[in-house]
């Protein structure tokens, strides 16, 4: 007697795409690296690619990018500009280096900002763990220009022997040259075949962009320009900080592609038919594996399907053939596949592990429902103070080192701006009790009433400024200034009408 056979087969509609990227992230320099040229452990086009493809590592870096450079760069003097032990002399050079050193940074780039310049870096910092800017010298052996170089097309090279190198360093408060020894690196840029070849920053050597050696003989046109490097980590190449959760950012990529094939074959729902005492004759079941096979897409929505089957023939007792009775069964398989989207708290998970990577509360990317002003505020003065404060005094305390030396300023200093988080009110609520107390002067107050009205105010020559204003003077009545004739007190009236001008000046511009 002959066993019952059950048979199984599966109809899936054709989407006509791979199943797996296939996809060779290409290395422009190919076949270069060797002896001179390092390559990096990690595909650059791989790296800067993943960005496009997930769904929170871009908005990470241009949190980075814009709370870093975005608010711009500003001078800052080396020392206490208005004290009283400071020479004339002395103001007259560190006043004359805060305009070179302001007019440098608005004119390195002619072509776009320095926060759009600077910005181009750190993006290819965040992304690739390498940020470069080639340094343009002038006819004065001097800095002047700077641009932003592709990480995806620059290499690192091999180190150099070390050479001497003239210094510019301050002790006890004057510029002084010391001598090092240090070594330096090539770096390499290739386009279209073609490769270039640049020095590291502060190399004094003279080199050929064509082949990178060094030479005395080498024709202005081909002369290196120099490379500043700004990577994380203190290997040759920088890793980016979100390397850990690469392969967590390709998983989610898969679950995004996932719920697109769903929402794209949406109309198939998952299900056994199953037939008892017959079977779908082989042009019904050819017609249903077509249809299955066409049905994704919305234009097949709202459609049915009509099966037709063919009983089994039978013999009874008396040797009459009769078809059996057919019973067709329809199992839904719903249950056993996503109702809307699978891996939505496996996607959460990842924007919380890439935040964290970056060390970003939600409210820097965009997620901000769960937040109030209070805990908002406290959030960003944390990260300001954690991520965001450090980051730029690297990038800045690298230029100063490098740049300022060759500008020839040790009395300034470049710094980056952040966001202000002082309410005025709270700061007038901070200084009322000293200022009752009498524990302050009016130029004490200069300053910070400068940073609330958003300019620059220079203290008061008069020497009773600079001490604590006694309520009960007559001097500190405004009043009795105005009514005053005596010669000191009309400075101080002309003083005073020419901040009122400049403050009323700015509340019409508004």
């Amino acid at each position: 007697m002959s066993q019952p056979k059950v048979n199984a087969r599966v109809v899936k509609a054709d989407t006509g795409e791979s199943a797996s990227s296939k996809q060779i992230h290409p290395d422009t320099f190919g076949d270069h690296y060797g002896e001179l040229i390092l390559e990096p452990p990690i595909n650059m086009q791989e790296l800067k690619d993943i960005a496009e493809y997930s769904t929170i590592l871009q908005q990470c870096i241009d949190a980075y990018k814009t709370n870093i450079v975005g608010f711009g760069f500003h001078p800052e003097y080396t020392f206490d500009f208005n004290a009283k032990s400071v020479e004339q002399p002395q103001k007259t050079q560190a006043e004359s280096e805060w305009v070179r050193l302001e007019e440098f940074v608005k004119y390195f780039s002619l072509d776009e900002g320095p926060e759009t310049v600077f910005g181009y870096m750190i993006e290819d910092r965040e992304k690739t763990g390498n940020g470069y800017l080639e340094v343009i010298r002038n006819g004065s052996d001097e800095p002047d220009e700077l641009s932003y170089m592709d990480a995806l097309y620059t290499r690192v090279c091999k180190k150099t022997e070390p050479v001497d190198v003239e210094t510019l360093i301050t002790r006890n408060g004057n510029p002084e040259k010391v001598t090092r020894r240090r070594t330096f690196r090539r770096y390499a840029q290739r386009i279209s075949n073609k490769t270039i070849y640049f020095k590291e920053y502060g190399d004094p050597r003279i080199m050929d962009s064509r082949t990178g050696e060094f030479g005395d003989n080498v024709p202005d046109t081909y002369l290196a320009n120099e490379v500043i490097h700004f990577k994380i980590g203190s290997a040759a190449y920088g890793k980016p900080r979100w390397l850990g959760h690469l392969l967590n950012a390709y998983g989610a990529r898969k679950a995004e592609e996932l719920n697109y094939m769903y929402f794209k074959n949406g109309r198939h729902m998952p299900a056994a038919i199953m037939v008892q005492n017959g079977m779908l004759s082989e042009e019904s079941y050819t017609q249903m594996e077509s249809y299955l096979k066409d049905m994704q897409g919305i234009e097949q929505a709202h459609k049915f399907l009509l099966l037709e089957v063919q009983g089994m023939e039978t013999e009874n007792d008396t040797g009459e053939e009769k078809l059996s009775n057919v019973k067709i069964d329809i199992k839904s398989l719903a249950e056993m596949v996503q109702q809307d989207a699978l891996f939505l708290e496996y996607d959460a998970t990842h924007r919380s592990k890439m935040r964290s990577a970056f060390r970003l509360p939600p409210l820097y990317t965009g997620e901000a429902d769960e937040y109030n002003k209070a805990t908002a505020d406290t959030a960003r003065k944390i990260t300001e103070e954690q991520v965001f404060q450090p980051e730029r005094s690297t990038i800045a305390g690298k230029m100063n080192t490098l740049i300022l030396p060759d500008l020839e300023m040790n009395l300034v200093r470049l710094t980056m701006r952040g966001p202000d988080f002082r309410d005025p009110l709270e700061i007038a609520k901070v200084l009322t009790p000293f200022v009752n107390a009498q524990a302050t002067s009016p130029n004490d107050l200069r300053d910070t009433l400068g940073k609330v009205l958003g300019k620059t105010l220079e203290e008061w020559p008069e020497e009773i400024f600079n001490r604590p204003m006694n309520k009960t003077s007559s001097a500190a009545d405004p009043f009795n200034i105005l009514k005053s004739k005596e010669p000191g007190h009309q400075v101080q009236l002309v003083t005073i009408l020419k901040d009122l001008r400049d403050i009323l000046v700015d509340k019409k511009d508004v």
